[in-house]
């Protein structure tokens, strides 16, 4: 499976329609356990949808905002490049996939939910398409898609790190594996899906290393 990395007018429906899902079924997922994703509810309960309506569930008001965000953000710009069916095969399958490969990770009874690793792999998908597009993506300040992504990689890795020795028994925890597979996922996809994956691939590296050079330089 293979695209041309050129942009066209297409229209940005997927975006919308999943933006959308996520706010209908905010109300609804907050309060019922069935929509959640664990171990348990796989493997002992038998209920395998959980992977995909797991991705429209989210923990918090500001958890179902920061997602929109950053779908509006992203969706709308892949979805420019691959379509409608592309935009949505690229969400459900790293979502689905993060999610699962999560729920091995965490306690068997904590249920994971939210589009975080969805997102995560469109950001991965869009930056092998595009590097060069600006993004806001970190503390509102605009730098090269490449450059953001690589930082939200460091940044969840280095959250993966910090939380293995900082384990959190109560309240929502970030899902940094999640991330982290989630764009794994999308670098996969990329691949798949962008003919110029390796020349983005290659700029978005070198942007990442010379953005944070001059970075070190000004402050020093």
């Amino acid at each position: 499976m293979e695209a041309v990395a050129v942009q066209s007018k297409r229209s940005t429906k997927a975006t919308w329609f999943l933006i959308i899902a996520c706010c209908v079924i905010y109300p609804i997922g907050i309060q019922n356990d069935d929509w959640a994703c664990s171990y348990n509810s796989i493997f002992l309960l038998g209920k395998w949808w959980t992977v995909f309506t797991a991705l429209f569930v989210h923990g918090s008001l500001g958890h179902l905002l920061g997602n929109i965000l950053f779908l509006f953000l992203f969706g709308r710009g892949l979805e420019k490049y691959i379509g409608l069916g592309g935009l949505l095969f690229v969400f459900i399958v790293g979502g689905a996939i993060s999610m699962f490969l999560s729920i091995f990770y965490y306690p068997p009874n904590e249920p994971c939910v939210g589009a975080s690793g969805a997102i995560s792999t469109i950001l991965a998908t869009l930056m092998l398409f595009n590097p060069w597009r600006l993004s806001l993506l970190l503390y509102l300040f605009p730098m090269p898609l490449g450059v953001a992504a690589f930082t939200f990689l460091l940044m969840n890795f280095s959250g993966f790190i910090m939380a293995r020795h900082n384990v959190q028994t109560e309240g929502m925890q970030v899902a940094y594996l999640g991330h982290l597979i989630g764009f794994v996922v999308g670098i996969v996809l990329g691949m798949m899906l962008s003919s110029n994956w390796k020349k983005n691939l290659f700029f978005s590296i070198i942007q990442f290393i010379c953005f944070y050079l001059i970075v070190v330089l000004i402050l020093h």
